[in-house]
């Protein structure tokens, strides 16, 4: 077995591990982090009240989720199959915006709640975590 037969660790991906000791790791090989990793708030406190007050509303919101993800999920299969329909695409297009109106609405009342800018961030982090599909109104894409 020679040296070019073996795997390459300089691309090695950590995206596996869980983010304290992604952080960890990326740190010891001197890697930079991530925009959205440095501007995560470190209050586990409020990153778990944010993910509580997200599997609340998702929770009570169920037939909402469910409709934007089955829309979602029936338009790439359309597409796949090489019929487009643009009709689908345009209900799921509102059932996309529904949800993401609602959880800005809840973000908006979560950082008053706990005092502004912080848990925002907590609660937009929590939101890429769960669901990476929606986008918030104000965030960069």
């Amino acid at each position: 077995m020679n040296e070019e037969s073996l795997p390459s660790f300089a691309h090695l991906t950590l995206r596996s591990f869980p983010g304290a000791l992604r952080g960890a790791l990326n740190r010891l090989f001197g890697r930079p982090r991530r925009a959205e990793d440095a501007a995560a708030p470190d209050d586990p406190a409020l990153r778990s009240r944010a993910a509580s007050t997200i599997r609340e509303y998702a929770d009570a919101q169920a037939t909402l989720f469910e409709r934007a993800e089955r829309l979602r999920e029936k338009v790439e299969r359309l597409e796949r199959a090489g019929t487009p329909s643009e009709s689908t695409r345009n209900r799921a297009e509102r059932a996309r915006r529904e949800v993401e109106a609602g959880l800005t609405a809840l973000r908006a009342s979560f950082a008053a709640s706990t005092g502004g800018s912080e848990g925002r961030r907590a609660f937009d982090r929590e939101v890429a975590l769960r669901y990476p599909a929606f986008r918030l109104s104000g965030e960069s894409p």
